[in-house]
């Protein structure tokens, strides 16, 4: 089951200054820190400031070294993140900021080397303020290419399976992506046209920076969340299992199995079968899920047969038949596994976009699990993954709306004060 989430608590989304918390690297982290801080006091005390070009020279080396040192530390972050559950939207962030940041230190290096005679502080204030806006044109190739795959796999997907609104989400995901960056342009000519008295021209400035800063931030996530979700369906945990939950899905009227939640479960059965080759380690099935208002039977109830079928011993099956959603999928399946054996490993079994949410569930439940992801038709995993995509958003979305405003804010500032000092 996927929809009707219940509200769970929200994680940490961002770490301040990434990867600062580490436990083993904290001691490293914090004295390169603080050996930046003050080589970058000193080196602007020392340096001659009517010099332009060696002053902003000085300051874009300083630049590339803390966007470098904030890169180191967001990878150091996502690695501990994923060493204790592999499953975060912190990752996702952090993620995120890395390519934004890499993408930044290669352009300011190659400004470094092209045109580092030539570059003066306002040069270097401007380009640093759109940075933003190179990221957007740099990536939009890339979200471009998504967009148009996501339109065909939809039309596929209509054609296949019929006209529904969730299937035609890639088709809207593409047109948003396509008509939203063509609208944010033009709107920046419009206003660009404006006649404004020259104490209100940073307004255009900062329109122009805060469209490509949102634009960035969503490209951000989208291309994070891809790999994040790609990686998490790919993963291939350790056959060490005691227990495999096996996430609910629709099932037919007579009772049987969707080809969806089939996957799922022949899924469960071929690591169990891998696994008792490998190491000679029984797992005991968890069905998880509950009857819906137009089914038969509960849908743990249809994968038990199912297992029953193919061979799987009834004492090896615990059927949770009350889960409405993922998250009581996972917060039943480990109280009926508690009853059993509270020490128990567990993985979960479901349908490659799905893994990495429901991993996400499961750690706010207090499960330590991992997940595995069974296969789904390619014109139907676009449209899936975009609608995780959008769950993801929803769920975050408090924390979204607070990092656009900071950005905005921040941003906003940095134009005005380009303006009062002639920087722009």
């Amino acid at each position: 089951m996927e929809k009707g989430e219940e509200k769970w608590t929200k994680e940490p989304y961002l770490c301040p200054i990434g990867g600062i918390y580490l436990k083993n690297n904290k001691r490293i982290y914090s004295i390169i820190s603080v050996a930046l801080f003050l080589i970058s006091i000193t080196v602007l005390a020392i340096i001659d400031k009517t010099n332009n070009i060696r002053l902003s020279l000085t300051i874009q080396i300083l630049i590339i070294a803390y966007f470098s040192k904030v890169t180191w530390g967001c990878l150091l972050y996502i690695k501990k993140l994923y060493n204790e559950h592999k499953y975060s939207y912190s990752i996702i962030m952090h993620l995120g900021l890395v390519v934004f940041l890499i993408i930044n230190i290669f352009r300011q290096i190659n400004l470094l080397f092209v045109d580092w005679n030539l570059t003066n502080i306002n040069d270097l204030y401007n380009n640093t303020l759109n940075s933003f806006s190179y990221f957007a044109y740099f990536v939009l190739p890339l979200i471009i290419i998504l967009a148009v795959y996501s339109i065909i796999t939809n039309i596929f997907l209509i054609v296949k399976e019929g006209f529904k609104f969730q299937n035609i989400l890639g088709i809207l995901f593409g047109l948003f992506i396509t008509f939203g960056t063509l609208l944010s342009q033009n709107i920046y000519v419009f206003v660009k046209n404006i006649e404004l008295i020259n104490s209100q021209l940073y307004i255009k400035k900062f329109i122009d920076v805060a469209l490509n800063a949102v634009l960035g931030y969503f490209y951000c996530l989208t291309l994070a969340t891809l790999y994040c979700n790609v990686m998490a369906a790919r993963h291939k945990p350790n056959f060490d299992k005691d227990f495999v939950i096996v996430l609910g899905s629709k099932i037919r009227e007579d009772g049987t199995l969707t080809p969806i939640l089939k996957a799922r479960v022949d899924k469960a059965i071929e690591f169990a079968k891998k696994q008792k080759e490998s190491t000679n380690r029984n797992i005991i099935f968890v069905p998880s899920g509950g009857k819906g208002q137009d089914e038969a039977i509960s849908e743990a109830e249809a994968m038990k047969n199912y297992l029953i079928e193919n061979g799987i011993s009834q004492e090896n099956i615990i059927v949770e038949n009350e889960s409405k959603n993922t998250l009581q999928n996972m917060r039943f399946s480990k109280q009926k596994i508690d009853e059993n054996n509270k020490d128990g490993k567990i993985i979960f079994s479901t349908t490659n976009y799905h893994v990495f949410r429901s991993g996400v569930i499961a750690n706010h439940e207090g499960i330590d699990c991992e997940g595995i992801g069974s296969k789904t038709k390619w014109y139907f995993y676009t449209n899936a993954l975009i609608r995780e995509f959008i769950a993801n958003l929803f769920i975050q979305r408090k924390q979204h709306i607070v990092l656009i405003t900071l950005i905005n804010i921040t941003l906003f500032f940095l134009v005005f004060i380009g303006y009062k000092y002639n920087f722009i």
